[in-house]
């Protein structure tokens, strides 16, 4: 396989270790296909049974949001599954995947051209990590939220063994019993690797994705979780979170 996905992914996590606050050239990034209402977008994605990110585009309506273009609903909201029964919602994704060599580039601008893929369905199930390729926040919820309560310091070990840390809201559990895809922001994220931290951009987690969680905000709690061994790096997987080969 060639290394096209790879490169776009490395090239943004290179942006994110500089600090980067904008992005260069949206369309040639993340930009796809644009509708009267809805547009097409590249996030990446972490899915059960896959050793590497797959680079999807996936279809978004368009909200209005002063100074930010291209606004919608934030991912975690997107990828996470309607509890309600009655709902017409089946859990599944109709995603646009760029070829195996094609740089991502020509993918998005075949995609604004008119050019026809065949769409892949994803279940929102399978999906564990989702990012996006944004500098800024398209969404308004985390405002309405951050007005509501703050963020708080969390340290986080997945069911594969990564541990992380990052700020998000309070992660609630999931109903017992229920089938139901629900996501996490984690703002500010860093792997906690053996060979070292990697900063990360904001991820969206599936809540079954994660085993463990403790709130570090208070200064006790940070003090204990350096002794705590399933949150220590020497016990954490080395895959990235984001894996990219």
């Amino acid at each position: 396989m060639k290394q096209p996905h790879f490169k776009h992914v490395r090239e943004h996590l290179e942006r994110v270790r500089g600090g980067y606050s904008f992005i260069p050239d949206p369309e040639s990034i993340y930009r796809g296909r644009v509708e009267a209402d809805h547009f097409w977008e590249l996030v990446g994605l972490r899915l059960q049974g896959c050793p590497v990110v797959v680079l999807a585009a996936l279809r978004f309506e368009r909200v209005e949001r002063p100074g930010v273009p291209d606004a919608r609903e934030s991912l975690a909201s997107y990828l996470s599954t309607n509890p309600d029964p009655d709902a017409s919602d089946d859990g599944s994704l109709t995603a646009l995947l760029p070829h195996k060599d094609q740089e991502i580039g020509a993918f998005l601008s075949g995609l604004r051209q008119g050019r026809q893929f065949q769409p892949v369905r994803i279940d929102r199930l399978r999906v564990e990590v989702a990012f996006d390729f944004r500098a800024d926040n398209p969404s308004a919820v985390r405002d309405l939220r951050e007005a509501a309560s703050p963020l708080r310091k969390h340290y986080f070990r997945t069911v594969s063994g990564h541990v992380a840390r990052g700020e998000s809201h309070q992660v609630d559990a999931p109903l017992a019993g229920q089938p139901h895809a629900r996501f996490l922001a984690v703002r500010n994220p860093e792997q906690l690797l053996p060979q070292g931290v990697l900063r990360l951009p904001t991820l969206f987690v599936a809540h079954r994705f994660i085993s463990l969680q403790v709130d570090v905000t208070e200064e006790a709690s940070r003090l204990a979780v350096r002794n705590w061994v399933p949150f220590l790096s020497g016990t954490a997987s080395r895959e990235g979170l984001i894996p990219v080969g």
